[in-house]
């Protein structure tokens, strides 16, 4: 249930309430939720859609991706009633969930030209996903100023027992003299609503154990990738996005294009620009970049300061006993994970099993 929420403006030892006002017009709030949708919702969001049209002759307000490539649907209340708009809500889902990624490329081009590329601004906002993870799922948002209390009953209902993910948030809007503020009230607890969704998800994607991330060490021909993470135990890759998700304490599957799996490694530190990292020869620490370069091109990118070009590095440190293995002596068999993408979270179980039994890494192991 909705918690009431006011402000009021302190002046010494008096307290006096703001105003509580219409907002001039609900596109100006969309028009905001647009803007900066984290800020208002909680929840980064990449907005691909805005005044979307259906098939069924529907118009969604916005549409966005979040970080796991979920579609989200913000819906004003604006003058529809309060049942229709949850209503509504929900039929928006049955159309939203066919949607492929080339449906969603092509509302993204018309809201931001014909020249955009979703999967390239997704990965440049948040990281690369295969492209069976985007619209996954779906995430249901009604912004308005109130429900009445059957729809209420309704979306709660809905999240708490079923595990829809809808939720509804509350804008009140405060004038104080010439200053105007937002007070944001949400109907369900968001983590609640996120939780319930999870635990009763149908959704055909594999489950993903939280821990595990597969990394590709560049292409064939770009050995100083593997030279890097051999050497100087540390992962490379060009542009800030890529390795974002690689925080201390996941554990990263390397994998060797054309070769095969070779090694298993523990993130023991934050993602960084290679310019500033340093390692360790003979006992002193020294600039990665005063070190021998087995490519130019990579130097160059580690000088860039573009945050698309900018080559960054994550310290790992190898599991195995072997440490990490010559690519010709790389682990492979058929029906093993592989992905064109830098760097993806891992979810197939029997490539998980199968490289830590290749890499003689017992399950115990793994949770050191």
């Amino acid at each position: 249930m909705a918690v009431e929420m006011a402000i009021w403006r302190v002046e010494g030892d008096k307290a006096a309430p703001l105003t509580l006002s219409p907002m001039d017009s609900e596109r100006r709030l969309e028009d905001m939720v647009a803007e900066d949708p984290a800020a208002l919702t909680g929840t980064d969001l990449l907005i691909i859609g805005r005044q979307v049209k259906t098939d069924f002759g529907g118009v969604v307000d916005l549409l966005g991706l979040d970080d796991e490539g979920r579609v989200h649907v913000l819906e004003l209340k604006r003058d529809k009633t309060p049942r229709e708009v949850v209503a509504q809500t929900l039929d928006y889902g049955s159309w939203i969930k066919a949607l492929d990624l080339g449906r969603l490329d092509q509302i993204y081009q018309i809201y931001h030209g014909d020249e955009a590329d979703l999967k390239a601004a997704f990965a440049s906002r948040f990281a690369p996903i295969p492209d069976e993870d985007v619209n996954s799922d779906q995430r249901f948002t009604i912004i308005a100023s109130e429900l009445d209390p059957a729809s209420a009953r309704i979306v709660e209902f809905l999240a708490e027992s079923y595990g829809v993910p809808i939720n509804a948030v509350f804008f009140r809007h405060y004038r104080d003299d010439d200053r105007d503020y937002l007070a944001r009230t949400w109907l369900v607890d968001p983590q609640q609503v996120e939780a319930e969704s999870r635990r009763a998800s149908r959704t055909k994607r594999r489950p993903w154990n939280g821990t595990d991330f597969y990394i590709a060490l560049g292409r064939a021909g770009m050995m100083y990738r593997w030279e890097l993470a051999s050497k100087y135990g540390l992962l490379s890759a060009g542009g800030r996005s890529r390795l974002r998700n690689l925080k201390p304490g996941t554990r990263v599957f390397a994998y060797m294009p054309g070769s095969g799996y070779v090694g298993i490694g523990r993130v023991t530190g934050q993602m960084i620009p290679a310019r500033v990292a340093e390692v360790e020869i003979d006992g002193e620490r020294q600039p990665l970049l005063d070190q021998p370069h087995p490519d130019e091109e990579w130097a160059e990118r580690a000088e860039s300061t573009d945050p698309d070009v900018i080559e960054m590095v994550v310290p790992v440190e190898w599991l195995a006993p072997e440490s990490i293995r010559e690519p010709d002596q790389a682990f492979r068999e058929k029906g093993l994970f592989a992905s064109q993408l830098t760097v993806c979270k891992l979810r197939d179980e029997h490539t998980i099993k199968a490289v830590e039994s290749a890499f003689a890494l017992a399950s115990q192991d793994a949770d050191l």
